[in-house]
């Protein structure tokens, strides 16, 4: 009885026990003697994996650390190779999944200390853990490290200064082989997402692509044009003796974009 009662009591207040959030509300803090925020979308570093590149994934976290930047961690951040996962990962990972998760929290931790991660989703190599024992480790992740768990995927509201931008982030799926085609895929999903900017990983490139779309502003009673965008958040895996290689897709891009968002009009810059 006095565990309904606490549940009850409690119920819609966390944030990271029970079921992801649908709406990541999230205010991001202007850069000194600048009109804008920068937030970073970081994510496919797959860490225990023979090929990933520590040293850039590092360097990235570590200029966040730095700058202050906020950051949106976007899933398969560790490989997770487990028996029966597709691949070969499970025999030369460079760690178990265990070792894998606890050193991935001690490098998280002085963002989290800062505030500067702003929510942690999950990726397919995490739901390999799931799928196995219904343990979500990346929800495991974000506990420890006491922030936002946004699943999968998630919408985000974004306040810098007097704007909102409506975000919406996800791990993503599926397996294109080309630039063109990982975008097209990302892009069909903007004609039921009217989303400012769509963030996606899984795809292990660095792209993005611009649409404009007209809609009315009730308020005002006037058509107007939005500027949307859609960005494939890149990788830390090199290429030689990759998945990638072994299949004959294109090199892996190295990197996380670095988004700014003005905070004096609704206007987005994406960099690499």
């Amino acid at each position: 009885m006095i565990k309904k009662e606490f549940i009850e009591k409690n119920k819609g207040k966390d944030r990271i026990v029970g079921r992801p959030i649908r709406l990541n509300k999230v205010r991001l803090e202007v850069k000194p003697n600048k009109d804008y925020a920068e937030l970073m979308a970081f994510g496919d570093w797959h860490y225990g994996h023979p090929q990933a590149r520590d040293d850039k994934a590092k360097d990235m976290l570590n200029w966040c650390l730095k700058t202050n930047t906020s950051i949106l961690l976007m899933g398969d951040l560790i490989e997770a190779g487990i028996s029966g996962s597709v691949g070969d990962s499970v025999y030369k990972q460079m760690l178990n999944p265990q070792g894998q998760m606890d050193d991935m929290i001690e490098i998280l931790q002085p963002l989290a200390d800062k505030n500067l991660i702003k929510g942690l989703h999950s990726g397919n190599h995490e739901i390999r853990i799931t799928n196995a024992t219904g343990i979500d480790i990346a929800k495991v992740m974000a506990k420890m490290l006491n922030v936002p768990y946004l699943g999968y995927a998630c919408w985000n509201l974004i306040r810098v200064g007097n704007q909102k931008y409506q975000i919406y982030s996800q791990h993503g799926s599926g397996s294109p082989r080309f630039k063109h085609s990982k975008l097209k895929k990302i892009l069909d999903q903007m004609a039921w997402l009217r989303a400012d900017l769509l963030l996606t990983g899984h795809f292990h490139s660095l792209d993005s692509n611009r649409t404009t779309i007209q809609e009315i502003d009730f308020k005002d009673k006037v058509v107007r044009e939005k500027k949307c965008y859609a960005c494939i958040t890149g990788s830390y895996i090199g290429y030689d003796k990759s998945y990638a290689q072994i299949k004959s897709y294109p090199p892996c891009e190295i990197g996380s974009p670095k988004i700014k968002l003005s905070a004096v009009k609704r206007r987005i810059y994406i960099s690499y």
